[in-house]
């Protein structure tokens, strides 16, 4: 009888096994508040970003086993991937898009007005993810209020 029921679990365990391997990871939606726009984009999860502030500007990266995702909006911020030779771009009227490949390893720079995103050192079989990544960008202005002095000189 207990040959029976464990012929009956192994395809059972096996099956589940060969399941969880095909998954995709789950992925939410994550609001990062630079400069002056919030970007919204969907992240595999779990995400850990980590937040740098320096003079003049904010970045947010996250490292994940196959890649480097960086947010970034300032002025004297460098990335590695500043330096890459794109091998296309496409260019918008709201964006563009560079991309290319470094040593067997595949970069893409988003650019939208002062905000920056990057990601890079991606594996082949991990492209589309991240790809996926750059597509799902929403970028919208943030409302800042007005500092008290200047509404004070506007009611003058």
């Amino acid at each position: 009888m207990a040959k029976i029921i464990i012929s009956l679990l192994i395809p059972l365990l096996v099956s589940c096994s060969v399941l969880n391997r095909n998954a995709h990871s789950s992925v939410s939606t994550m609001c990062i508040d630079l400069l002056s726009a919030r970007v919204a984009v969907d992240v595999p999860t779990p995400s850990n970003f980590r937040k740098g502030i320096y003079e003049g500007g904010v970045c947010y990266a996250s490292t994940y086993h196959d890649g480097t995702i960086v947010f970034n909006e300032g002025s004297f911020a460098r990335f590695e991937v500043e330096d890459y030779k794109p091998l296309g771009s496409e260019h918008r009227k709201k964006y563009s898009i560079y991309w290319g490949d470094e040593k067997g390893k595949f970069w893409k720079k988003y650019i939208s007005g002062n905000v920056r995103v990057y990601y890079y050192n991606v594996n082949k079989e991990s492209k589309k993810k991240y790809d996926d990544i750059i597509k799902s960008i929403r970028i919208r202005k943030l409302w800042r209020p007005k500092s008290p002095e200047s509404s004070n000189e506007l009611r003058k």
